[in-house]
């Protein structure tokens, strides 16, 4: 039997097969169905000369991309934070990818498997005098995560938090402090 697709002489394993091989009938089923690919989607993607948001280089690509690559994509969103020198003490660490500081508290009910905790939420514990509610988040007004001063720490819960960060997360009068 010749192969339908490749026109090869094959053996037939099976009594209606048409294709020498599954590569050849996978071909022919995307070759006779390409043309009504391309009548369901009119709107073919035209290709730009485009300027990455990150990198500045010029690359063809859709319309809709702002990125030449996921690398730039990944640097985009990457948080730059201004950290002080002074978080370099050993027994105080910054959370790199967050920006909060962690502090060396094992017994803490919250503490991770290393041991450290959250600094902002120990300190508020003291301002308040108890342990913080499940619900209750700590506020940074000035918005810098590791600046953890009394006066620039709020607690509050969630749902007044939420509606501070859909307004940027930081009122006006803050922002001074």
């Amino acid at each position: 039997m010749n192969c339908k697709y490749c026109g090869e002489i094959f053996q037939l394993k099976v009594a209606n097969q048409l294709y020498c091989s599954s590569k050849c009938q996978i071909t022919a089923k995307w070759k006779r169905n390409a043309p009504i690919r391309r009548k369901r989607n009119p709107h073919h993607r035209k290709i730009h000369q485009i300027t990455c948001s990150q990198c500045k280089q010029s690359f063809l690509g859709e319309k809709d991309r702002k990125f030449c690559s996921t690398k730039c994509s990944a640097e985009s969103r990457r948080v730059f934070l201004d950290i002080p020198s002074c978080l370099e003490n050993a027994s105080r660490k910054i959370d790199k990818n967050l920006g909060y500081v962690r502090v060396y508290a094992p017994m803490h009910p919250e503490a991770n498997t290393w041991g450290y905790v959250y600094e902002h939420r120990l300190i508020a514990e003291q301002m308040i005098g108890r342990r913080l509610v499940k619900n209750e988040i700590v506020h940074h007004k000035n918005g810098k995560r590791w600046d953890n001063r009394p006066e620039n720490l709020e607690v509050m819960d969630k749902f007044e938090h939420g509606k501070l960060n859909k307004y940027g997360g930081q009122r006006p009068e803050d922002l001074d402090i």
